[in-house]
């Protein structure tokens, strides 16, 4: 697990859930989301951020990986939201 901070100073978990998966949870009162034609999650923006792209990269544990696709999980709790990044080194 590793915690990073938006630019409000909110903290985002990082969570490695398997070799190929990352969850990245946090408080977020909106968050925004691009589609592709088949309504695959192309983009997904934290409000504060990070703002995560697919082919992108993200950082975690010093590594890099680059996100083959973005799903978001749902979440009962008010304000917080989760999504399972699914990543390749």
């Amino acid at each position: 697990m590793e915690i990073i901070q938006n630019r409000y100073n909110q903290d985002r978990v990082l969570e490695k859930v398997s070799s190929d998966k990352i969850r990245v949870i946090g408080e977020s009162e909106f968050s925004r989301t691009s589609v592709d034609d088949e309504q695959r999650i192309t983009m997904y923006d934290f409000e504060g951020g990070p703002c995560l792209t697919k082919g992108g990269f993200i950082k975690f544990k010093g590594m890099k990986f680059k996100i083959n696709s973005i799903n978001e999980e749902k979440i009962t709790h008010e304000n917080l939201t989760s999504i399972i990044l699914e990543v390749s080194a």
